[in-house]
């Protein structure tokens, strides 16, 4: 146990160093980038084509810094399970009392069902495992029975799930925690707008009412002695929330991947799951219509500003983009811009009237680039090109963007119709919407191009 918690240490160590190596390399391209900008106007072929290399090892740095700060993450949720194992070890040799489940222990539960159902061996701890989380591994779908994991658990098996709102009632099948974690960190790789959004998470798919009012334009008023107050009546609306079924399509995976002990089952049929259901779904999350599929943010935005030109965005229109939301919008925490990467290189070239850049990369590596002291997120299902009539730049308060999940993941196994393959099929299924809550006084606006 020592040697694997100083192994931790040293890794930890060298994400540390490298976060602040990237760091530099990422001012020092950054710096780049201005200076290339500052010239612009003499450019020939030769710096167009360094603009779009530097641009794209900006961007490389950027992701290689939140690919290192997760695996800092997960080491610290390792650090955690280790700990917690070592407490539960201490805990049975005091006494047989209910231990807590851990991560591995919901892998192994997950294993043994995959194993079960393609008619692979089950070692007891895999049995046990399954045994704890109240997992019947002969049944065809994955799924807690809440009563019989309470016997084993001290921690509330069930009611860890029911916090996530996934429950067997409801008509969810509970998906391991390690599952889960690959799915969302999948998820948010695809993510767009499911990064700063408003997330809503329900146990049922049934449609939701949410409420809407506009009392902007009413004032209070001056009242003299003995003079009775007038009326005047809110009025409410409501948008509603649906639940759209996606599937992530079928995976095959082989035996001999199920049967190697040291492939996580879990973390990748999640990986594979996110990164289609992430794909989908953040589409429908930016350009959706809104009929028969999710409300997409961009169109839901309302009209901000129309560029004067087809293919160029200036300063002035960016200003203008920002001035037009209402300023309880703009002074939200959650406000910022949001564009695809190719429109935001061109936007690193603006600068202001002091021959200031209005881009202004990260200081440190959790910090996003600012544009006009608003952070910017990338999305990349929004325009690519600056083009007649491409909605290329949102400004907005992001929280007012709803994205609703409706009850967990549902994961099933097909095990015949690949059996002469030697293989196993697994499908998900899960239910979204979104809507932009928009009582009248348009949050969020776009930029349109002439």
């Amino acid at each position: 146990m020592a040697h694997r918690e100083t192994s931790y240490f040293i890794g930890d160590k060298m994400a540390v160093d490298k976060l602040q190596e990237l760091q530099e390399q990422r001012n020092t391209l950054a710096a780049e980038i201005k200076t290339l900008g500052d010239s612009q106007d003499s450019w020939g072929a030769e710096e167009r084509e360094r603009w779009d290399v530097v641009n794209a090892e900006y961007d490389s740095i950027i992701e290689s810094q939140a690919a290192t700060q997760q695996q800092l993450d997960v080491s610290a949720r390792l650090d955690a399970i280790s700990e917690e194992r070592q407490k539960s070890e201490w805990q049975a040799k005091r006494n047989d009392e209910p231990q807590p489940i851990t991560d591995d222990t919901k892998s192994k539960a997950l294993v043994a069902w995959c194993r079960f159902q393609s008619g692979q061996d089950v070692t007891d701890d895999l049995y046990a495992a399954a045994k704890r989380c109240g997992v019947d591994p002969r049944k065809a779908f994955f799924e807690i029975d809440y009563r019989e994991a309470g016997k084993y658990n001290a921690n509330g098996f069930g009611g860890e799930f029911r916090a996530q709102s996934t429950t067997a009632a409801a008509g969810g099948y509970t998906i391991p925690e390690g599952f889960s974690n690959e799915l969302e960190r999948a998820l948010l790789a695809f993510g767009g707008p499911r990064r700063v959004s408003r997330v809503l998470r329900t146990a049922s798919g049934n449609d939701i009412p949410w409420p809407t009012v506009n009392d902007t334009s009413n004032k209070g008023a001056i009242l003299a002695e003995n003079t009775q107050v007038s009326e005047q009546d809110v009025v409410y609306g409501s948008v509603t929330l649906n639940a759209y079924k996606y599937s992530s399509k079928l995976i095959r995976v082989s035996a001999e991947l199920m049967q190697d002990s040291a492939f996580n089952l879990g973390a990748e049929i999640g990986s594979m799951i996110g990164e289609r259901l992430g794909r989908i779904t953040a589409e429908h999350f930016t350009t959706g219509t809104g009929s028969s599929q999710p409300e997409g943010i961009v169109t839901g935005s309302t009209l901000g500003v129309t560029a004067a030109s087809a293919t160029a965005i200036t300063m002035d229109e960016l200003i203008d983009l920002l001035a037009s939301v209402d300023p309880a919008y703009q002074d939200s925490s959650s406000a910022g811009f949001m564009m695809h990467n190719s429109v935001k290189s061109a936007v690193r070239k603006l600068k202001d009237s002091n021959n200031q850049y209005l881009w202004q990369p990260g200081l440190t590596s959790d910090a996003p680039d600012m544009l006009l002291g608003k952070p910017v997120v990338v999305n990349q299902e929004m325009a690519s090109s600056i083009a007649t009539g491409e909605k290329t730049v949102l400004f907005g308060d992001f929280s007012k963007f709803l994205i609703r999940d409706a009850g967990g993941v549902k994961l099933a196994r097909m095990d015949e119709r690949y059996r002469d393959y030697d293989q196993t099929g697994f499908v998900a299924f899960s239910r979204h919407d979104s809507v932009l809550l928009d009582a009248g006084t348009n949050p969020i606006k776009h930029l349109i191009q002439a």
